[in-house]
């Protein structure tokens, strides 16, 4: 992945209380090539991608499948 390539962006996400949630996220997030970090008080995902490789929309499903509300 190119550093020129990659699109930052700020999601919302409802339902993460813990490290182990911030966590499950992180771990999902980066097995599609998506490097997050997780602030539980600002219910917040900082994410940054390729958008050549994957889709927002693959992202906020799989904060959704995990339980969670990415709005």
């Amino acid at each position: 992945m190119f550093k020129k390539n990659l699109v930052e962006e700020v999601l919302n996400v409802e339902g993460m209380k813990c490290e182990h949630c911030a966590a499950r996220v992180k771990e999902a997030l980066k097995k599609h090539n998506v490097k997050a970090e997780v602030n539980l008080q600002e219910k917040k995902v900082n994410v940054s991608y390729n958008p050549d490789k994957v889709e927002k929309y693959t992202i906020k499903q799989v904060i959704n499948d995990l339980g969670f509300k990415c709005l």
